[in-house]
């Protein structure tokens, strides 16, 4: 068994190997071709070696067994990362990985070292989740501790991951636009442009003094990358329909394919004259300590109106002395806001200075609120606007009644249900 080495990152050269294998996706009409006749792909694993790797942060221990590399969940220490030497900006990255009890798990991707911090680095991570969310193939932002395009909405997605089997990855990395697959079913599909290069790295969890995740372990076989693809290399057109963008007050190329637009909102208002049947809006908001306020919504058609609002507030400094259903994200006195799409764990709110990505979804029959990734409110609309009634003006209100509540990134999507 070879062990890992702790070491300063350094940038090495990448040796070109021809893979002669071929694995074949399910569910997706692609067949990832591993052939002597493309040599632009580059194996990251040797097979036998952890050479060209170099492990950053925890102290998990990593080791080939069998022809693959092998991470184990131990006990008392940070996020543990096995990092390529070598940093890559564009790229499709695939591989197999194989989770053996209950830990979660993932691989780094446009990642640099952050020393001092608990993760040691910061970058976008495809996460490996058997937990019963099952948001393998999302994409979170380790370092920074948001979900930039959590699977919560994609259940496509949910079902794709076999736990305890061998499972086949490909990631899709092309100047700000990032997709991933799961066994060739489309999860996440974003732009964003916090990270244009980094190192890849393997991921073993944090589990504290959790005994039922002691000894879990992650395998991982199969690491190729191939640099600077061209656009035949790519599976555009297999892309998932959901679309997250963290470009700063822009709409991405592939948000617009969908029909999104960006909205005026730099007064707190803002009104609109459309026919939909429903559409979804966001708002990425910001709080100070004793902020205190809401986002009002109407929704008309004919004369008939749907009020409702959305709660911003500090959870963090109000939340002790706030009522439940005034808390962040909730419809106040009526409709409490939790994780609905995490049962058991809390919603997440974010202070000091970071920003919240409010969202709201209107159906032909329902209301929803989403905050940071989860729903977190849903709610029947409103009897005079039910389908199959439409929706000809919507009006936004942002109210502060206390702090201060900065807004950017308002965007807007109609849609037929």
């Amino acid at each position: 068994m070879m062990h890992a080495r702790s070491t300063n990152l350094s940038i090495v050269q990448g040796t070109i190997v021809a893979l002669t294998s071929v694995v074949a996706l399910a569910g997706c009409g692609h067949v990832s071709v591993q052939a002597e006749e493309d040599a632009r792909w580059v194996e990251l694993f040797d097979g036998q070696s952890l050479n060209g790797w170099s492990q950053v942060n925890g102290e998990a221990p990593y080791e080939t067994v069998d022809g693959v590399i092998r991470g184990t969940n131990i006990f008392d220490t940070p996020n543990s990362f096995l990092a390529t030497d070598e940093a890559y900006s564009d790229f499709v990255l695939e591989f197999e990985s194989r989770s053996i009890g209950d830990a979660n798990s993932g691989v780094q991707f446009r990642t640099e070292l952050a020393p001092g911090t608990w993760s040691g680095v910061v970058g976008y991570q495809l996460d490996i989740d058997p937990s019963e969310r099952r948001w393998t193939g999302g994409i979170y932002h380790e370092g920074v501790h948001v979900w930039r395009h959590s699977m919560a909405r994609n259940p496509n997605c949910q079902t794709a991951y076999q736990h305890g089997a061998w499972n086949a990855y490909r990631i899709e990395a092309i100047g700000p636009i990032i997709a991933t697959w799961v066994n060739g079913v489309p999860c996440a599909h974003m732009a964003g442009d916090h990270h244009a290069t980094g190192f890849v790295a393997l991921q073993i969890h944090a589990i504290g003094q959790e005994e039922k995740y002691l000894g879990s372990f992650t395998e991982w076989r199969n690491l190729r990358i191939l640099t600077g693809p061209q656009s035949s290399d790519l599976w555009q057109a297999e892309r998932a329909e959901l679309v997250e963008g963290w470009l700063d007050n822009q709409v991405s190329e592939i948000e617009m394919e969908k029909g999104w637009e960006s909205f005026d909102f730099s007064d707190g208002t803002a009104s609109f004259d459309i026919d939909t049947g429903g559409f979804e809006m966001v708002i990425d908001i910001q709080m100070d300590g004793a902020a205190m306020g809401s986002l009002d919504y109407a929704l008309e058609r004919d004369g008939n109106v749907c009020e409702g609002r959305y709660a911003i507030l500090n959870d963090t400094a109000l939340g002790d002395t706030s009522a439940a259903s005034h808390l962040m994200g909730s419809f106040p006195d009526k409709h409490e806001a939790i994780n609905l799409s995490e049962p058991g764990r809390p919603k997440r709110v974010y202070a000091e200075g970071r920003w919240n990505r409010v969202r709201i979804v209107v159906t032909e029959d329902r209301i929803q609120h989403w905050l940071n990734s989860v729903k977190v409110v849903d709610y029947p609309r409103c009897a005079s606007l039910s389908a199959p009634t439409g929706i000809d003006q919507i009006a936004l209100n942002l109210v502060t009644a206390n702090g201060q509540i900065t807004s950017k990134n308002a965007k807007f999507r109609a849609s037929d249900s």
